[in-house]
């Protein structure tokens, strides 16, 4: 019989560990956010404030943005990270003719990018509106009708008639098209271009990262398109907390359901992927599994800490337990108290992040249930001044004294 707890472990052991670097913007970046979504890759999603560019830049291989980092090394370029995502998810072409003709496409949207991007960075606004004017009436007008028919030709595909990574590239970059192109209603005039986008957008670990990417991340302008917002979780802390924390701290309104077990079974074919926590946004909804997984290291102390509890053995389980407490968890949470020191009581950038209250939100679990550390706070203080940070914040303050789950995880 397999043992699914050392399977897990063992899975999450052989993982790669993965970050991405790039503005705060989709542009040239959101086609790889998409694609590392989509291969289910756990990944850290640091977006790099245009303030702290300067000080990031020498150590990037050539000098700019998108980077992606695997086990410490950096690689660059947006495409040909594309191309190395692909290979490894299946997105590239069956042969060498169609990789051709995928590489061919992606040039061709790649060129429209270009004509736009240099309408939208003319520094003279006079000079500006001349070259949009000129773009407008003789150069977009064929490009576009030129996309149009490759789509249409290709079943609602950039290239190849199927689903390859070069629908990510484009949908990754339709809404930076639209902004520099001065066409907002782009969709309108060519729906197939919408059809591309839907067709990636609506891929179950895309559509979970498309809202977590932006609706639950502090300061983020998409926070205020959530109007009806309902939270599902248990009656308790544990993996929902943070995601709660996170709406009181962005003043979101929202219905807070806390499902009892013996509900749950009713509830669960409804959810996206049969599992909680689920966030509904105005009638859709999302799981918050990427949110929580993207979380550098945090989350493999987590899983490995929870592991014991679900094995049905006894002693193996406490052999499981043993080997935790003695080879594991004193050196990730020395480490993870070194890393909230460094960032001046934060997990990342010296500044609050959603991380922060992941790790607030789970903190109690940690704690009392997964760790069993009652002084948890005395060994590892930077930990506990993390969760400080968050939880004296006016909006989660007051949450946590009127709302939140009264248990021990």
């Amino acid at each position: 019989m397999i043992n699914k707890s050392r399977l897990t472990s063992k899975i999450l052991h052989t993982m790669p560990n993965v970050t991405f670097y790039y503005f705060p913007v989709k542009a040239l970046g959101e086609a790889v956010r998409l694609l590392l979504a989509y291969g289910g890759q756990e990944f850290e999603d640091k977006r790099v404030a245009i303030e702290d560019w300067p000080a990031f830049k020498p150590s990037t291989p050539f000098g700019q943005m998108p980077v992606l980092e695997i086990d410490g090394k950096k690689y660059a370029q947006s495409f040909a990270i594309c191309r190395y995502l692909a290979r490894k998810y299946g997105l590239s072409g069956s042969d060498a003719e169609e990789d051709f003709e995928i590489d061919q496409n992606v040039d061709f949207l790649n060129d429209i990018r270009a004509k736009a991007a240099v309408v939208q960075y003319e520094p003279d606004q006079d000079v500006k509106a001349k070259k949009h004017e000129e773009q407008s009436k003789n150069v977009y007008p064929a490009l576009l009708e030129k996309l149009d028919e490759i789509i249409k030709k290709n079943n609602g595909h950039i290239a190849a008639g199927k689903l390859t990574w070069a629908d990510f590239a484009f949908a990754g970059m339709f809404d930076y098209l639209k902004m520099m192109m001065q066409i907002p209603d782009l969709e309108k005039k060519y729906p197939s271009f919408q059809q591309v986008v839907d067709a990636v957008y609506s891929l179950p670990k895309v559509k979970a990262f498309n809202l977590t990417a932006y609706a639950l991340v502090v300061g983020s302008s998409r926070s205020s398109e959530m109007e009806n917002v309902v939270f599902y979780y248990f009656p308790f802390k544990g993996m929902g907390e943070g995601i709660r924390m996170l709406l009181n701290y962005g003043g979101q309104k929202f219905d807070d359901r806390r499902i009892p077990r013996e509900q749950w079974p009713e509830l669960k074919p409804n959810t996206p992927f049969g599992q909680m926590p689920v966030l509904d946004v105005n009638g859709k909804q999302y799981s918050q599994t990427l949110a929580i997984a993207r979380y550098l290291g945090r989350n493999e102390l987590r899983v490995k800490c929870a592991a014991p509890m679900f094995e049905e053995d006894a002693a193996l389980k406490q052999k499981m337990k043993d080997d935790l407490d003695k080879n594991y968890i004193p050196v990730a949470m020395k480490k993870l108290n070194e890393i909230i020191g460094n960032n001046n009581g934060y997990i990342a950038n010296g500044k609050l992040s959603w991380g922060d209250f992941v790790i607030a939100g789970v903190y109690d679990g940690l704690k009392n249930m997964l760790l069993q550390m009652p002084d948890l706070d005395e060994k590892y203080p930077n930990v506990k001044k993390l969760r400080d940070n968050v939880v004296s914040l006016p909006k989660v303050k007051e949450y946590v004294a009127t709302s939140a789950p009264q248990t021990p995880f």
